[in-house]
């Protein structure tokens, strides 16, 4: 990261749309609590919003030179806030398997405590390409997840938008540990090097 943006100004762009992803998290989760389907669209609209953010702030950081320390850090823990609260409460209504969400939460606490530890020592661990694969199939999965709870419409005789958000849940799964186990492995060769 270039000294122009670590003295760039903390309150840009990209990281007022992190902090408003943080902010829909309550209200998200509350829609999805009443477990009425007109709420349950709403949660989906604000969560596809909120998905929608993590790509522009991340897009307008690279473009207009807008990164910052601060965006680092920010950008990946907006995303598994989100993420993570809605899994924690689609599970708890029994949308998603608890086992699912278990993998997935554990696995974002794993490498953020991971990437924690390095930012002590001056080591910054960037997001791969699977983690951030990752990040898009849990948004669009949950996405799906939501909005088959909210309408009764079905797909293909039997199979619904929820089945298919749970699917896709599924590979965002595989990504996950797939992403974790590249992180931890990279790490390891790395200490074996030094």
């Amino acid at each position: 990261m270039s000294s122009q943006d670590e003295n760039s100004s903390v309150w840009t762009l990209p990281n007022w749309l992190s902090l408003l992803r943080i902010v829909f998290i309550p209200a998200i989760v509350y829609l999805i609590s009443t477990q009425r389907p007109r709420f349950l669209f709403a949660s989906c609209i604000l969560f596809i919003i909120a998905g929608i953010t993590d790509g522009l702030d991340g897009l307008i950081a690279r473009r207009m030179s807008m990164k910052s320390k601060l965006g680092l850090y920010l950008d990946p823990l907006a995303d598994k806030l989100l993420v993570s609260s809605v899994l924690i409460a689609l599970t708890y209504y029994h949308l998603v398997p608890l086992w699912v969400t278990i993998l997935l939460v554990c696995r974002e606490f794993v490498i953020n405590g991971l990437r924690s530890f390095y930012a002590i020592e001056g080591i910054t661990l960037y997001p791969s390409l699977a983690g951030k694969m990752k990040t898009t199939f849990q948004i669009i999965g949950v996405a799906f997840v939501l909005f088959g709870s909210g309408v009764t419409w079905l797909l293909f005789g039997r199979l619904s938008f929820d089945d298919i958000g749970r699917f896709i849940i599924y590979v965002a799964l595989f990504l996950s540990l797939f992403s974790a186990y590249r992180y931890v492995h990279a790490i390891f060769r790395t200490e074996a090097r030094s």
